[in-house]
């Protein structure tokens, strides 16, 4: 039976449709009475297919987790992948609640409107829309305890904003590539404002050539700066054994490091 599951789902938060791609774990057929922990992931697309990867690799998210199933090291996980807008770039819009009106000036892509605005929304279609329906059509173990957020640059900064927002609902954060530049200093407020309510473990991880932007030799120093002040700052409230940080040497900003070091996340999360 297929255990990869893509949908289209209506978002009334944001009055748009979507696909959604759900894996299932290995056996997830032969024990009906089985459930299963959650890793909700953004930008869908580049998790499972090589084909339909922004960068022509995939995050290898389905042989990760079958080899780590099979090795005996995880008892399975069902991940949701929702697949980024793809429209313009109202992916960014989506993965920020706060917007940028200079994004511009950093990225030279002709975003000459700004970007971001919509994270809130976003936020409230996963929790309020998303997670429902995943509950109530997939053998899951509910609980915040088994919840999961996680994605790569825009979407390791949604995933810090939706994580510490809803902390009630999520119990862990992967944050890979965090794009902190986008609006470091609303997220860094944001992050010490919500504190941490609930137990909770934060994974982070950067390369040190990671860029958005080849003309500007400042750009890695953003991201690598960007992820060190993310994680000072969980520091200041949250125990540092709960709290993951790698800094990937030579890696790039590119799906085929974040299939890399997704077994470190799943390892640390499990």
């Amino acid at each position: 039976m297929e255990r990869l599951i893509i949908e289209e789902i209506y978002m009334k938060e944001l009055n748009r449709n979507r696909n959604i791609r759900v894996l299932l774990p290995l056996d997830y057929y032969e024990n009906i009475e089985k459930r299963y922990p959650v890793i909700y992931m953004h930008d869908g697309q580049n998790l499972f297919d090589n084909s339909l990867s922004y960068s022509g690799h995939s995050w290898e998210v389905k042989e990760t987790l079958d080899r780590m199933q099979k090795d005996g090291i995880i008892d399975g996980f069902i991940v949701v992948g929702i697949d980024n807008n793809q429209e313009g770039f109202k992916r960014l819009d989506e993965y920020s609640p706060w917007r940028n009106e200079e994004i511009d000036d950093l990225l030279n892509r002709g975003i000459e409107k700004g970007a971001g605005g919509e994270g809130k929304e976003y936020a409230d279609f996963i929790v309020n829309t998303l997670k429902p329906y995943i509950d109530e059509n997939f053998r899951t173990q509910k609980d915040r305890e088994n919840t999961i957020v996680a994605g790569s640059s825009m979407g390791g900064f949604i995933s810090l904003y939706i994580g510490f927002k809803y902390q009630d609902i999520f119990s862990k954060v992967g944050a890979f590539s965090t794009a902190a530049w986008f609006k470091e200093g609303e997220l860094l407020e944001f992050l010490r404002e919500q504190g941490q309510i609930e137990n909770m473990k934060v994974y982070l991880d950067i390369g040190t050539e990671e860029t958005s932007n080849d003309d500007d030799p400042n750009f890695k120093d953003y991201y690598i700066n960007g992820t060190i002040r993310i994680y000072e700052t969980l520091c200041e409230f949250m125990d540092k054994e709960n709290i993951k940080l790698i800094i990937d040497e030579g890696a790039t900003h590119s799906e085929i490091h974040w299939a890399k070091r997704f077994p470190e996340f799943i390892n640390f999360i499990k």
